[in-house]
């Protein structure tokens, strides 16, 4: 055999001795942890919990936050998808004198194993993912400590006090503990790490009307009928973002409100134009309002949004009626007009009666004395309170003296001017008296006072007045109720 055959062969060989080892080793491995599989599983009682009859066994947890949302007003809830990861030790599991570190199993072993029946306490809907097998992660090392990870996604109620909306903040907590062990049995603690808390949220997660302000977390023992429990509690604190309410909400109901006040400056004969102008602002507000609610609870106390729109649609609501009262207003001062024009004709017509009537009354007070010695010199120094006269056949009595006649179509309460100029100066056919003059005085005062109120009566002869006045007085009172609000509902402490 040739030198250089001899160097192919060792070569050869060489190269089958340098991987047969490896393949032996593997081999020894595989076989080596399915040895230590079957003997752990051999024996193992997994209706038992590890340090069963001796003392509580300790369960940390850890939890990353993948996704948050969405926050859901209407149903009182928040979701969450995350990883939830359990450690605890198990003796049972101990593989201490072998020389694999650790093991990684399949779902099926883990079913042939005791894991804690942790469950959400707050949850109205949860479930493991499952795709494409169920997302459970198993690990467990020579010494018997057990880490256990699954992929979990929780609907949790949270309540909510929406009295602030949309300038609210929701504190929304997530309990975990077990589901048949109390306390005695079962302890839960977060971890306590000091590199990294023991909940973690991803850095890309983002909310469409919230933002995470705050996170806290503790565990205790819960009291409750059937024992205490022990509980891991996580409080995510929401902020919301209001950007969106005030460009669709805010926004659009202060310009609606805004164009509700151009009626001011319309001529109040176009009345189709203000009509149209006002009741379309009441129905647009109207809807606004409407769509605002629809997307939330059947609440029984008013929201800070409801308390805004209100305002809103009061102030349109009272630009309506503003414009009803000037219309209604304009009508009636030509007819008062026309009313006044013929009353003063026939005041004009008949006041030389009343001068000589007022003039014989005068006569006959300087006769017969003024009540309580008060001397009459003229009309302007009667000071008397009027009472009530009837009229009949003509003439004027006090009350004390009135006798009804047959006809009650001539009596009448008070004295007008109409009445007093057909009083008599002599006697009366049937009574045979004449009225007292104290009486007299008396009704001259009711006369002048008569008179002199026809002077003092309110007359809007502008009605362009009130759209003046409306046009400056609308938008300062609507600007100083919004700064109120929003310094009311802004000053708030949202510390929770």
């Amino acid at each position: 055999m040739s030198a250089l055959w001899k160097v192919h062969i060792f070569l050869l060989m060489a190269s089958v001795l340098h991987k047969f080892p490896t393949v032996v080793c593997k081999e020894n491995t595989d076989s080596v942890q399915e040895r230590i599989l079957s003997r752990l599983l051999e024996d193992y009682e997994k209706r038992l919990r590890p340090l069963s009859g001796i003392s509580p066994l300790l369960v940390n947890a850890t939890m990353y936050v993948v996704s948050i949302g969405p926050v859901s007003e209407v149903d009182m809830t928040f979701k969450l998808s995350l990883y939830f990861r359990q450690f605890w030790s198990d003796k049972r599991l101990d593989f201490s004198n072998e020389t694999v570190a650790k093991l990684v199993l399949s779902q099926d072993v883990v079913d042939s194993l005791w894991i804690p029946d942790s469950f959400f306490q707050t949850e109205t809907e949860s479930y493991v993912h499952d795709v494409t097998k169920k997302n459970i992660f198993f690990r467990l090392e020579k010494n018997g400590h057990i880490l256990m990870s699954m992929r979990v996604t929780v609907t949790s109620r949270c309540p909510m006090d929406l009295a602030y909306f949309p300038m609210d903040v929701q504190k929304c907590v997530l309990r975990i503990a077990s589901w048949g062990y109390t306390a005695d049995d079962i302890q839960y603690f977060w971890v306590q790490n000091p590199d990294e808390t023991p909940i973690q949220i991803s850095d890309d997660i983002t909310l469409a009307n919230f933002q995470v302000m705050n996170l806290t977390y503790r565990d205790f023992n819960r009291t409750l009928t059937t024992g205490n429990w022990s509980t891991l509690e996580a409080s995510f604190v929401f902020g919301r973002n209001t950007l969106y309410f005030i460009i669709q909400m805010y926004i659009p109901s202060t310009l609606i409100v805004m164009v509700s006040w151009v009626s001011f400056w319309v001529a109040r004969t176009a009345i189709p134009a203000r009509a149209a102008l006002g009741i379309t602002t009441v129905l647009t507000l109207l809807t606004l309002i409407s769509s605002t609610n629809a997307n939330m609870p059947k609440i029984s106390y008013m929201k800070a949004i409801d308390v805004y729109l209100a305002g809103c649609f009061l102030f349109v609501f009272a630009s309506l009626i503003e414009f009803a009262v000037v219309c209604y207003m304009d009508q009636q001062i030509p007819v008062k007009k026309e009313s006044q024009k013929i009353k003063r004709q026939i005041d004009k017509s008949r006041s030389y009666e009343i001068q000589e009537l007022l003039h014989s009354d005068i006569v006959l007070i300087r006769k017969h004395g003024a009540p309580s010695g008060q001397r009459v010199s003229s009309v302007n120094d009667i000071e008397v309170d009027p009472r009530h006269y009837y009229m009949q056949n003509n003439c004027i009595y006090p009350e004390e003296h009135f006798v009804p006649g047959s006809n009650p179509t001539e009596n009448h309460h008070g004295v007008g001017v109409e009445s007093f100029c057909a009083g008599c100066t002599g006697g009366v056919s049937g009574h045979g008296h004449n009225p007292d003059p104290q009486s007299r005085v008396s009704l001259m005062g009711h006369i002048r006072g008569k008179i002199a109120g026809n002077g003092c009566n309110f007359q809007m002869e502008d009605v362009g007045a009130i759209d003046s006045f409306s046009r400056w007085f609308f938008p300062l009172a609507f600007f100083t109720l919004m700064f109120g609000y929003w310094a009311f509902y802004l000053s708030r402490d949202y510390q929770m």
